[in-house]
């Protein structure tokens, strides 16, 4: 199911809670993406015309879904968890720095101004890169051998 000893957060987070959360983008990028965007910064607004790429990014969050529902509970070594979390966590950025890029840098630095749509955005970007950077480093996951990399 995972790694022996992984600690719950991180079996929570990514075997149970997002991968709940990519299939419900799926769902809202599909079949109501103006509802989706009521999840999106506040500077960010629907376009029918783009149809196309919210039905991309939605299969992109079912292969999310799918790597976290299904491929992390049949592997269970360490090191390829380790590999899978990276390429996870490469996504989030791509997310972090979306979120940035519409927003602006003074509107991310100012969370005082940010809406309830603004904090859900940076909350759900920022959230799981936190997790998985602290996955990565190591923190509440026991060593595998002393002197050994994993």
């Amino acid at each position: 199911m995972a790694p022996p000893k992984t600690p719950f957060i991180y079996i929570l987070w990514h075997l149970y809670l997002e991968p709940i959360f990519a299939l419900g983008g799926v769902y809202h990028l599909h079949w109501a993406p103006e509802e989706y965007f009521t999840f999106m910064p506040s500077t960010s607004a629907y376009t029918p015309t783009s149809q196309l790429v919210y039905d991309q990014l939605a299969a992109c969050y079912f292969f999310f879904a799918f790597i976290q529902g299904v491929l992390l509970r049949v592997v269970n070594d360490i090191k390829t968890w380790r590999w899978i979390v990276l390429g996870l966590m490469l996504c989030d950025a791509g997310h972090c720095y979306a979120a940035w890029y519409e927003m602006g840098t003074e509107f991310v630095l100012s969370p005082w101004l940010w809406s309830q749509k603004d904090v859900v955005t940076n909350v759900l970007n920022v959230l799981p890169f936190t997790l998985r950077a602290m996955y990565l480093l190591g923190v509440g996951v026991p060593k595998t051998g002393a002197g050994k990399r994993s």
